[in-house]
Formats: structure tokens, C-alpha cells, sequence
């Protein structure tokens, strides 16, 4: 179980403010220190950050693959999970899987969804 969810529920408010550096730094923290079957999905989170931080720096390449990570890794937890939405949350991260793909084999960012996705909750 996850010894800091307050920590977490902070990264989640900083991905969705578009703070991806941030994200990643307050989540990885948690992850460092977690030894349960939470890494993964922590790892996800993270990967998700990362992606998009890259994407942000133009580089379309590391953003694809950091979002493959984070999928394979979100995929392995339930449609709701600690009160996060992930099946809301990976259909974003597909398109936007799907959009990076098409962007670099054409070479134009056309294809790329025009707003990232969000981290939803259910109150």
C-alpha cells in the first residue's frame, strides 16, 4: 500500500497543471521508497510525466517511447485504481501514443492530439 498518497495526489495536480518535470519529481520520490506491487503503477505515472516533459522539448521520439512504458506499465492495474480513472487516463495516452506515431513516420505533428491528457479522479 502506498505509504504517501497525499505525495502522489500532489504529482496527479501538477501533471494536470502541465508540470511534467514537476510530476515526475514528486512522484519519483514515493516510487524511490516503495517496495509494494504499487511500483509499477507509481513508474507508470511517472513515465506519462516524462513523456510528455519530452514532447514539451520537442523531442517526439522519447516521448513515444516513454509513453509505450507507461502504458505496459498502467495497463496492468484496474480500469480505476486508487481512485484514479486509468481507463479514462489510457485512452488519452493511446491517442496520444497513436498521434506520436503518425507524427514522426510523416513528419508533421497534425496527427498529435491538441491537449494532453488528464489524471481524473472520482470524488
Amino acid at each position: 500500500m502506498l505509504d504517501d498518497w497525499g505525495q502522489v495526489l500532489d504529482g496527479i495536480e501538477l501533471f494536470n497543471r502541465e508540470e511534467f518535470y514537476e510530476c515526475h519529481d514528486t512522484i519519483e520520490e514515493i516510487w524511490l521508497q516503495e517496495s509494494s506491487d504499487e511500483q509499477p503503477f507509481l513508474q507508470g505515472l511517472i513515465q506519462a510525466a516524462v513523456a510528455f516533459h519530452h514532447y514539451q522539448h520537442g523531442k517526439l521520439g522519447a516521448a513515444r517511447s516513454m509513453l509505450s512504458l507507461a502504458i505496459e506499465k498502467l495497463e496492468g492495474f484496474p480500469e480505476t485504481h486508487h481512485q484514479v480513472l486509468l481507463k479514462e487516463f489510457l485512452k488519452g495516452l493511446h491517442a496520444w501514443k497513436a498521434g506520436l506515431d503518425q507524427a514522426i513516420s510523416l513528419k508533421t505533428e497534425t496527427s498529435i492530439p491538441e491537449s494532453y491528457p488528464r489524471i481524473e479522479m472520482i470524488d
